[in-house]
């Protein structure tokens, strides 16, 4: 790889792969294409300001003849515009596909995500990348991510010279991170378990995206690619871990609740009722092809992860805090 096209590249996921491809390959040229300024600490060496659903994004990355193109340009935090986030996700989409259909360039990613498999409670725990996906309709987000999947089985098909693939990230997390998600672990005063069902959650550290982004495209991988570690945490986990109470309540009450906060834009609650459900059932995502193709392997687990948000923010319990602490000293003198 010597040129590099990303979309959305000012965004959380583009700036930590930025980041990893000036550490691990840093001959090659980067373009990033944004309707927001890069960030400093990971600028592209090209920039171009443009709305991925704009003609002119085509013609920005032609003239920069990339040998490969990734897609990051997608709404991820819920919005009260459903149309505005449906536009970007799927038009802009569609405009990197076509441009991609005329570039042909030696490789093509894009990002998808687990939520795509859907919360359901017939879930395995894990699930590997030959499970169905199952968007829940409630929820904007994993909705478009299942029909871009579809769509973009079919342009690999049609473009059997590129190097095809998409990421499906589990909950993203890291010193970077800062979006509702977050917020929840970090800001809510109670864990709730939605009818008693402690659901798991697998967190992966935004290290290894990037590390797993990159493994994929530099062997030139094909497909969809889970990408999260083996091991979830689980949400009384969450509480322990925090210090924070955990409560049971039935779910008819929350999704009661958070339909009116969400309706009338109150603080604190950031995210629609579909969001609950990831919530309340499984999703977890197995990473077997990465690890079983690819030999990849994650520097960092869920619980690993979570620790490292909350003692960040300085909300890691002092328990679990000095057990961290007396890990390695533990390890050295019975090494």
């Amino acid at each position: 790889m010597q040129r590099i096209a990303i979309t959305g590249s000012s965004g959380y996921y583009a700036s930590k792969l930025i980041a990893h491809v000036r550490a691990h390959a840093p001959d090659v040229r980067i373009l990033g294409c944004d309707v927001a300024e890069p960030r400093r600490a990971a600028a592209p060496d090209e920039f171009v300001r443009v709305d991925v659903r704009d003609r002119q994004l085509g013609e920005a990355l032609r003239n920069f003849a990339p040998d490969t193109i990734v897609h990051l340009a997608f709404i991820v935090n819920p919005t009260h515009d459903d149309r505005e986030m449906r536009s970007v996700n799927i038009d802009g989409t569609h405009n990197v596909f076509q441009a991609v259909r005329g570039i042909r360039p030696a490789r093509f990613q894009m990002a998808s995500s687990a939520t795509a498999y859907g919360p359901f409670p017939d879930n395995p725990v894990p699930v590997d990348e030959s499970w169905s996906l199952r968007a829940r309709k409630n929820y904007r987000y994993a909705v478009d991510k299942v029909e871009i999947e579809r769509e973009i089985a079919e342009l690999a098909k049609q473009l059997p010279e590129v190097a095809v693939s998409w990421t499906r990230p589990a909950i993203i997390y890291g010193p970077g991170v800062d979006n509702y998600l977050s917020k929840f672990i970090l800001r809510l005063p109670l864990i709730v378990l939605m009818d008693g069902y402690d659901c798991p959650l697998q967190l992966v550290h935004e290290d290894d995206v990037a590390a797993a982004t990159w493994r994929i495209l530099e062997t030139d991988g094909r497909g969809a690619y889970n990408v999260g570690p083996s091991d979830w945490v689980t949400l009384s986990e969450i509480g322990r871990s925090s210090g924070r109470r955990v409560i049971k309540l039935p779910f008819w009450m929350i999704r009661c609740v958070t339909t009116c906060w969400w309706a009338f834009r109150l603080p604190h609650f950031e995210f629609p009722v579909g969001l609950l459900y990831f919530l309340r059932y499984p999703w977890v995502a197995a990473p077997a092809r990465l690890e079983q193709e690819l030999g990849f392997r994650f520097r960092y687990g869920s619980r690993e992860t979570l620790h490292q948000l909350l003692q960040l923010d300085g909300q890691l319990a002092a328990d679990v805090l000095a057990l961290e602490e007396g890990a390695p000293a533990l390890a050295e003198r019975t090494g």
